[in-house]
């Protein structure tokens, strides 16, 4: 940086109207004020807590949980009961299989008696009646009486026989049919009840699916109920929330209310017009020459206040010949954007060129209203 040769040293000095330093006192014993106020915390709530529809709902979730498990359990047990029916092997009955005996006509032999019995009588009368007519022929005892009587008796045992073997086929064949027709009905019951058991499991099944389906809509229409419930107490909760933060704005308002008038304060009197009366001393021809006349009233009026941190829209427009300092144009922060901007030093730039000529104020960079500056801080350029 610089401007001329590098072997002239100068001191420049700027006396400030008495009103601007009444007012930067002023401003700077404001700004103690404000920097040694007690920390001020806030008491309020800042994070809105759970609504009472929120509340609701978790209670109505937590105290319902399982509620359709049994449900379940019988539609599980319905189903394993009609996957466990196991149906008869339904077969033919054999007749061997049955008594015949049993289907027999218990008066069989009665009637089979009576019917030998009648046979025998008529084959003696027969008999009688040959040996009648043997004797009225006189010829009683004769070869031909013998053989008569005993055809006659032959062809009667036979009768008897035949009678004998009829009548016990005719109950034989007659007991089969009823045991070919009780096996029958008893084939078609086996077969109807193995059909109503699997109707019977079909039922159990499809009954234990319903019952599933019903959980499951009672379920989901349980879980409906808490995610309605969930999303009202979630407005409420919103709404809430927004009172909150009103709440701790509002408070930090009132607690950053002094700060905000003190940079109006120093904003103002940065901006404030004024003149100057300035004094040079020159020990050695140095580069300086004047700084105050390469400044101008106006740039040093406005450094005074010269914190970058106080600045905005902040703009490079060129370098001052007798320091070397950069030149900028700016507004200071919570200025509008109608007002004109200042032309001005950053204090960054001061306090390189010139140590000690600068000062803190309220935790910000200012020059100071005097610099009494040694001349052997004064840097060369």
């Amino acid at each position: 940086m610089g401007g001329g040769g590098s072997k002239q040293q100068q001191v420049s000095q700027v006396q400030l109207p008495a009103w601007v330093e009444n007012a930067s006192a002023q401003n700077y014993q404001f700004a103690q004020q404000v920097a040694n106020q007690p920390y001020q915390p806030y008491g309020g709530q800042t994070v809105a807590g759970f609504s009472p529809d929120q509340l609701s709902a978790m209670d109505y979730a937590r105290s319902n949980v399982g509620a359709y498990q049994p449900v379940y359990d019988a539609g599980i047990s319905m189903a394993g009961q009609s996957g466990m029916y196991q149906p008869d092997q339904v077969r033919a009955g054999q007749f061997t299989d049955a008594d015949v005996g049993a289907y027999m006509n218990p008066y069989l032999d009665q009637v089979e008696s009576n019917a030998l019995r009648n046979i025998q009588g008529a084959t003696q009368l027969a008999v009688n009646k040959i040996g009648d007519q043997a004797a009225t022929s006189r010829a009683f005892g004769g070869s031909r009486q013998g053989i008569s009587e005993g055809v006659t008796i032959a062809e009667g045992t036979k009768q008897a026989g035949d009678l004998s073997a009829k009548l016990r086929s005719d109950a034989y064949n007659q007991a089969m049919g009823q045991i070919n027709a009780d096996q029958n009905r008893a084939m078609q019951a086996s077969m109807a009840n193995q059909s109503a058991g699997l109707q019977n499991a079909g039922r159990q099944l499809q009954a234990a699916q319903t019952m599933s389906g019903i959980a499951d809509q009672g379920n989901a229409s349980m879980a409906g109920d808490v995610q309605r419930m969930m999303t009202l107490g979630q407005m409420q909760q919103q709404m809430e929330q927004k009172y909150l933060d009103d709440a701790y704005s509002r408070f930090t308002e009132a607690r950053d209310y002094p700060k905000e008038q003190l940079n109006i304060l120093l904003s103002a009197l940065g901006m404030s017009p004024y003149g100057k009366t300035q004094t040079t001393e020159q020990s050695n021809p140095t580069n300086w020459g004047g700084v105050a006349s390469g400044l101008g009233s106006a740039v040093l009026g406005l450094a005074m206040m010269s914190d970058e941190d106080m600045k905005t829209d902040v703009q490079k427009v060129g370098k001052d010949k007798q320091t070397g300092m950069d030149v900028y144009s700016y507004r200071y922060k919570g200025d509008p954007k109608t007002y004109p901007k200042v032309v001005g030093l950053m204090a960054d730039d001061i306090e390189e060129k010139m140590p000690g000529a600068t000062q803190e104020v309220a935790g910000k960079k200012a020059v100071k209203f005097n610099p009494a500056v040694p001349k052997n801080r004064i840097k060369k350029a």
